[in-house]
């Protein structure tokens, strides 16, 4: 979703807001109005959710291929807050095939990663897309 349909997207979420709270809606109307609003917040919010995660792959693991990534950068992904699914949809590659890399390098793996420091840093994401 590219900044225009988003910036659309949060006003159209404003208007329906205004509307419920300054008209009499019936039940029907509302509930539809409901469901509206809360496609409109998941989608917002999963927009701002790869925002993230793109800035934060950029700021770490620059362009490079699942391949080519060390075991500090995927460490240092997790770290930064970003789930083993979030890695594997960004490298395109499955579940699996991450849980077997940090399985084959488990020692280094789990010498670098800090579970505090990844809930601490899934934390400050989940408020920073609020």
């Amino acid at each position: 979703m590219e900044i225009t349909k988003i910036t659309k997207s949060k006003a159209r979420q404003r208007e329906i807001i205004s509307y419920i709270a300054n008209n009499d809606v019936e039940l029907d109307d509302l509930l539809d109005l409901q469901k509206e609003l809360n496609q409109l917040m998941n989608e917002n919010t999963i927009e701002k959710q790869k925002t993230y995660w793109t800035k934060t792959f950029d700021r770490i693991v620059k362009k490079k291929k699942w391949a080519e990534i060390t075991i500090r950068e995927f460490a240092d992904l997790r770290n930064a807050g970003l789930t083993c699914y979030a890695i594997a949809e960004h490298f395109k590659v499955s579940k699996a095939v991450v849980f077997n890399y940090t399985q084959r390098n488990k020692k280094e793996y789990y010498q670098i990663f800090d579970m505090n420091e990844y809930q601490k840093n899934k934390g400050v994401y989940r408020k920073f897309i609020k």
